[in-house]
């Protein structure tokens, strides 16, 4: 396994994160894409700064293997009114990937693009179905991070049968869902192709649900002293052959750096891998 961070965690902008995350031991950076707008001529990710983007990470020695298009929360591919915009931004989004040598567009699903009926499922499959062979002829994989059961995801990933369109799994959002993070590592099997690392605590709540989720309980401890079970997660997703990045989406507490230093200790201490 590779360890990584979300350029967010470490609160630092384009022209210092690489060198941040290199120092505080991260083999990558998953870069945030906020708005569709930032990938625009003028924009922070424009086609014009993407070079200088990708030179600035490999002297900082530090990969970008994905970029989080985090703005398709608000709809995109599953939305029937926002689906045009959602396949523009996907592909931009390829196209950025490309020239930044990033392998991992992040696709999310959650707040207004969360999937609550069988018509959105079916038009998110359609969409990846399109999809597919632009990602797989430019080698960027889609993994698509939302709410819907291992085993639904298992079967939804099986019907488009790409090995560009995969699972971006989160140990801790599933947690918020009324899952169980074992079980879901279970049923995804192969189609995981990348990991959120973050700390989930119900506290006295109750259970979250996929209809009414409890994710007011994400990152109110700091990782590894929550309810995920960090070890065992780890363990199963290495019997489960997987092997690329966790990419830390964890809390920042009293201090970014400090918090992200720690939490990537613990996954270095349970991976065996020696900072």
């Amino acid at each position: 396994m590779k360890l990584g961070t979300l350029q967010n965690v470490v609160e630092q902008p384009l022209s210092t994160v690489f060198a941040v995350a290199s120092e505080l031991g991260f083999e990558g950076v998953e870069l945030d894409w906020y708005d569709f707008a930032e990938a625009q001529t003028g924009g922070p990710l424009a086609p014009e700064n993407r070079a200088t983007i990708q030179r600035a990470a490999s002297r900082a020695g530090v990969e970008i293997p994905s970029v989080a298009a985090h703005f398709l929360n608000h709809g995109g591919l599953a939305d029937t009114e926002k689906e045009g915009f959602g396949l523009d931004a996907v592909r931009t989004g390829i196209g950025l990937c490309t020239d930044l040598g990033a392998t991992f567009l992040l696709v999310p699903f959650f707040g207004p693009a969360m999937m609550t009926d069988e018509e959105a499922v079916s038009r998110l499959e359609k969409n990846l179905r399109l999809l597919a062979p632009e990602a797989e002829a430019a080698g960027v994989t889609l993994a698509i991070e939302h709410t819907l059961r291992g085993d639904e995801t298992a079967a939804l990933l099986d019907r488009v049968d790409s090995s560009s369109i995969g699972d971006y799994w989160d140990m801790a959002n599933c947690m918020g869902l009324g899952y169980d993070p074992l079980e879901e590592i279970a049923q995804l099997g192969r189609h995981i192709v990348r990991v959120h690392a973050k700390e989930y605590h119900q506290g006295g709540a109750p259970p979250g649900t996929p209809e009414e989720p409890h994710f007011d309980g994400l990152n109110t401890k700091p990782f590894g002293q929550g309810d995920v079970p960090v070890p065992a997660v780890l363990s199963a997703l290495q019997q489960n052959g997987y092997d690329g990045y966790v990419v830390l989406e964890t809390g920042k507490f009293d201090d970014a750096r400090r918090s992200a230093k720690a939490a990537l200790s613990l996954l270095q201490a349970l991976t065996g891998q020696v900072p």
